[in-house]
């Protein structure tokens, strides 16, 4: 197996796919989460807010199947949001064991901000990449993606 040693460190990455995504979506969302932490909110409560973003008033099992996590996990971060004055919880007009879930103002505040830092992120990991090149790799990690699953 061939080895590769990245550009300024001393760290040799075995040259395995899966290992060298798990290590670039490891720095992306720890670039994320730096910026993120200026306004309160976690890499996961901001998967919330992006899956709210596409539509609001999902139920907390929409959300929880949206984004493969567990329901104790999902109780958790939207009760933490809650509190944080991110979302709220409504019961359905039909179902009252339903809780559906709606972005308040701040939440709604911080789409355009943290859209900004994903930018910014993506900007930073496709530094020196062509348009074509971006797109392309994108493209790449949807099909491998849809062929693990």
């Amino acid at each position: 197996m061939q080895t590769i040693v990245m550009e300024g460190s001393d760290v040799e990455i075995a040259e395995s796919p899966g290992l060298l995504i798990i290590k670039l979506a490891h720095a992306m969302a720890l670039d994320m989460d730096r910026k993120l932490k200026g306004y309160d909110v976690t890499m996961s409560q901001w998967a919330i807010l992006k899956q709210l973003w596409r539509q609001e008033g999902k139920s907390q099992v929409e959300l929880q199947e949206c984004l493969g996590l567990d329901g104790a996990t999902v109780t958790g971060l939207l009760q933490r949001m809650t509190l944080l004055g991110l979302i709220q919880r409504r019961p359905d007009a039909e179902d009252k064991r339903v809780q559906r879930v709606f972005l308040t103002e701040r939440g709604h505040t911080l789409e355009k901000i943290t859209a900004i830092f994903e930018e910014e992120v993506k900007a930073r990991a496709f530094q020196g990449f062509s348009t074509d090149e971006c797109a392309f790799f994108i493209r790449l990690l949807i099909r491998a993606l849809h062929n693990c699953e």
